[in-house]
């Protein structure tokens, strides 16, 4: 399964598609009310699964779903539908967590609920978050939350999708990143000291076709004097 199987079931309103699903590093699936956001845990939870997406390929998180866990294994199964009201789905306030929770901010994306029954009342929650670019990574949760308190101190948390669990990576992991970088540093230098050498030899180049001012003088001097210039 992929980010684009996922989003063609959901363009195609076939929601009952997405029974017998297994969660993985594409899809994620809640119930009708996962998030607690009276609470910074609620807000901190939220902000953990989007970005674990946004740090891994991409995927889609869709509440409204009861899931299973498979016998001896970690992996999540949807098996129906548990359908949420647009109110107990506020678009805004998602949006608006994932905002200020999560830095930078996500680029393209959506937060939309999908009515389901034939009345328009019951539907589906849904968070896109499309594959990022690496020059954009890592993204950051702003506020952590351990044991249900908010923790103040100058501190960050970063989470990745992996399969699929939303696993934050471990300090060793973290500081790896930040050592190595997402490119070669000297890689980089040599594509900028070629760019430069090839910007000089064009100025170079293009001075070299205008003849000096001296130059200019002798042939006209010569001109005048009948002789040829020196």
């Amino acid at each position: 399964m992929s980010f684009a199987t996922v989003k063609a079931i959901l363009d195609a309103h076939d929601y009952n598609a997405l029974i017998g699903l297994d969660e993985d590093t594409w899809l994620e699936a809640k119930g009708r009310n996962p998030y607690d956001f009276t609470t910074p845990y609620g807000h901190y939870e939220l902000a953990k699964d989007v970005s674990a997406f946004a740090n891994a390929e991409g995927g889609i998180l869709i509440v409204g779903l009861t899931t299973n866990r498979l016998p001896e294994s970690k992996i999540e199964r949807i098996t129906a539908h548990d359908l949420c009201t647009q109110a107990e789905f506020p678009i805004q306030q998602y949006q608006g967590l994932i905002r200020t929770h999560i830095h930078p901010s996500i680029r393209g994306l959506r937060v939309d609920w999908l009515p389901v029954t034939p009345d328009g009342i019951n539907g589906l929650g849904v968070i896109e978050v499309p594959e990022q670019s690496q020059n954009h990574k890592y993204f950051l949760n702003a506020k952590v939350v351990d044991s249900g308190t908010l923790v103040k101190q100058i501190v960050f948390g970063v989470a990745k999708r992996v399969e699929a669990a939303n696993d934050p990576l471990s300090i060793s992991e973290l500081h790896k990143t930040m050592q190595t970088g997402k490119g070669s540093v000297p890689e980089t230098l040599a594509r900028m000291e070629t760019k430069m050498d090839y910007l000089i030899e064009s100025r170079f180049q293009g001075m070299a076709q205008e003849p000096l001012p001296e130059e200019v003088y002798d042939e006209r001097a010569a001109d005048i004097l009948d002789e040829d210039p020196q």
